[in-house]
């Protein structure tokens, strides 16, 4: 995971707010997420995704790893994680609200 400097409703997890798709080029997704405190994605071990994901800490912080660094990162961070990277995150006490990007590039036919 890649750190970029950049000066819900209870019980909602995930909510897409965008989808586009350009099935020859590119698939886009914009979204939000809530954790709640201590809670942690997966559940165990690590996850990787086909898309590469920019996400905004909205509020909270969360702590985990990512590309195998340790990380902790809170409200206002702006993150990028690379497409097939292994990570892992949890949430801190007060849970975390984050407004997602997910960006997946797809060879040109």
């Amino acid at each position: 995971m890649k750190l970029i400097d950049f000066d819900l409703e209870p019980g909602q997890i995930n909510r897409v707010l965008f989808d586009y798709s350009d099935v020859s080029t590119r698939v886009v997704k914009i979204g939000s997420v809530r954790f709640e405190p201590g809670q942690r994605l997966p559940v165990q071990g690590t996850g990787s995704h086909a898309e590469d994901e920019l996400s905004y800490i909205i509020s909270g912080s969360l702590s985990g790893e990512s590309g195998g660094e340790a990380f902790s990162i809170g409200g206002g961070d702006l993150t990028l994680i690379p497409a097939g990277e292994e990570h892992w995150a949890e949430a801190g006490p007060d849970g975390a609200d984050i407004l997602y990007v997910m960006i997946e590039a797809r060879p040109e036919r």
